[in-house]
């Protein structure tokens, strides 16, 4: 029996229900007229969930957040134009660390592009440096062909998001007007459950060739792991441990890696980004394997550190991707982590003991360095909060660290313990937008508690990110660190250059936040103890909504501090070694 349909609607329906068939469960929309088709095809889906967004830069972010979280592909609806363009950033970000996000744009015709259409702007492959697919659809065509293969290209589209080439993929819906449902245009005798494609069995990812491999970590004595942030379990952390404890081969753990705060093993080194300033235990205690598993190091040290070692690096990752920023030569082996450790504990490879020894040794002296300096600094001293928040906030907590000043403290200052705190950061492209947005797609995935250390620049970039915590209940914990300002450039050269700084670089807002978290419906406190910061974090916690705990420091003081700490722990390293 032939109906009466919307072809806009139907195609978007058509989709919608392929995306679900896939699996998709989740959706970030922004209001706009051109993707009405789209927004009422996911409002009337009752198995994917929806979350409405006015920003779309916040919703590309929080799109992120849930995908990371929830480790499962998120679909994000814009309108057409310039509300395409907000979504970069996010795109951005989810391209260099692989979270698969599938971006649906509606569009005018393209008939009308470079014509002066009202809202109209070239969408073809816009994010073309930072996507794994990008295909522009057409116009809705209602042949049983059409249909079908445009069913078959966007689960193609999707495979590769979530498996082939994991990261965003972009889909472009061009529309003409009428878009409503009830706007009819045609007179069809089809359902859409004629064209879906099922959902299709995972593929194998070719890997390298492990004997090689193996036979490299067997032939060096003195081998250590460099593990920075990935998509890790738990599952890889026991085996990572288990190979480090028999082989004798430290693991020196980025501020990214929630291996940190996984397990107190003393083959865990934490403190390597400070005793690598000295130039002379580098040389001492000079690697001649680095097997790096995740992304790049956090800090300037370790990255100096690559460059100038005559170690050979071998990177190991999935997708044999390049995650080492140094000109120097890597070897990049293209396999699951967890296979290589399943091969390389069967071995039982027993490294160069006193050497091992030796490096743990310097973690133990540069821990006891940190703890003095820290135990009798003022409580707003900023390293000091990062393990004030480590040992407040319960276990199994999600932190989510923002980029600038926070993850370089937790790489530097940040102590290991066995919470299984599971660590967040947005360390792609490390920019300091969308990171409330990200934080709250993750804390509303999450059953436990959810925690965020900002600055306060990156927390006035994403403001109306509040707004979505109020909307959707989320109880996020922020932990707002206010040096009012671009506190981070007193450690940069151009900081003595004093005509120019306060005004280009610190950029001070002098806004009251009080004022604004309580203007978004949050709570808010203003600690002035450790001990007021551990009662607030803890009555934070239990709150059904979002709440800001800011803490007001001097960076200039700080920097100070940090100076000293580096300094003593130079000292301390270099005359432990003679």
């Amino acid at each position: 029996m032939k109906k009466y349909i919307n072809r806009n609607y139907f195609w978007a329906s058509l989709f919608v229900k392929q995306l679900e068939v896939l699996g998709i469960k989740n959706v970030c929309i922004s209001p706009g007229s051109r993707n009405t088709p789209l927004t009422l095809a996911f409002a009337l889906n009752k198995k994917i969930k929806k979350y409405v967004h006015i920003d779309e830069r916040s919703s590309g972010f929080f799109a992120l957040g849930l995908a990371k979280k929830t480790k499962q592909p998120v679909a994000i609806v814009t309108t057409s134009g310039t509300a395409v363009a907000e979504l970069y950033p996010a795109i951005i970000e989810a391209y260099q660390q692989r979270v698969p996000l599938i971006v649906c744009t509606a569009d005018r015709p393209s008939y009308l592009r470079n014509s002066g259409a009202n809202q109209t702007i070239n969408q073809e492959n816009i994010f073309r440096n930072h996507i794994r697919k990008f295909s522009d659809v057409g116009l809705p065509q209602l042949s049983k062909n059409k249909l079908y293969s445009f069913c078959k290209k966007t689960a193609e589209i999707i495979k590769i998001a979530t498996e082939k080439d994991k990261g965003p993929v972009h889909i472009n819906f061009p529309f003409e007007k009428p878009l409503e449902p009830d706007s009819f245009t045609d007179n069809i005798n089809l359902k859409l459950t004629d064209f879906i494609v099922p959902e299709s069995s995972c593929r194998k990812i070719k890997e390298g060739n492990l004997n090689q491999v193996i036979a490299k970590v067997a032939k060096f004595p003195k081998t250590i792991i460099l593990l920075g942030w990935d998509n890790f379990d738990k599952t890889f952390y026991k085996k990572l441990l288990r190979f480090s404890k028999q082989s004798n081969i430290p693991i020196f753990t980025d501020g990214t890696s929630d291996l940190r705060f996984f397990n107190n093993s003393k083959s865990i080194i934490v403190n390597h980004s400070s005793f690598f300033k000295s130039e002379i235990v580098k040389e001492k205690i000079e690697p001649d394997l680095i097997l790096q598993f995740g992304n790049a190091p956090t800090s300037q040290t370790m990255l100096r550190f690559l460059e100038e070692t005559k170690a050979k690096i071998i990177l190991i990752n999935e997708f044999g991707d390049k995650k080492n920023a140094s000109k120097k030569k890597c070897e990049i082996v293209k396999v699951k982590p967890e296979n290589l450790l399943n091969e390389l504990i069967k071995i039982k490879i027993q490294k160069d003991k006193d050497w091992y020894e030796k490096i743990l040794k310097l973690d133990e002296i540069a821990e006891r360095v940190k703890n003095r300096i820290i135990n009798k600094s003022e409580f707003n001293f900023e390293p000091a909060i990062v393990n004030e928040l480590l040992k407040a906030i319960p276990e199994k907590s999600n932190l989510f660290i923002s980029n600038s000043m926070p993850i370089r403290d937790y790489d530097f200052f940040a102590s290991k313990n066995s919470k299984q705190i599971n660590i967040f950061t947005n360390r792609g492209a490390s920019g300091i937008d969308g990171i409330i947005s990200t934080a709250s797609g993750i804390a509303s995935k999450s059953k436990n508690k959810n925690f965020l250390i900002i600055g306060d620049l990156a927390f006035y970039h994403n403001l109306n990110a509040l707004a979505s915590l109020n909307e959707f209940g989320i109880p996020l914990v922020v932990v707002l660190i206010n040096n009012n300002g671009g506190g981070i450039f007193n450690m940069l050269p151009v900081a003595s250059n004093k005509k120019y700084f306060e005004k280009y670089f610190i950029t001070s807002q002098n806004l009251n936040y009080k004022k604004i978290v309580y203007a978004f419906g949050g709570k808010y406190f203003s600690p002035k103890s450790k001990n007021k910061l551990k009662q607030n974090i803890i009555e934070a916690s239990e709150l059904k909504l979002f709440s800001v705990i800011e803490i007001k420091t001097d960076s200039k003081k700080s920097l100070l501090l940090r100076k000293k700490y580096w300094s003593e722990i130079k000292q301390a390293v270099e005359q432990n070694d003679n």
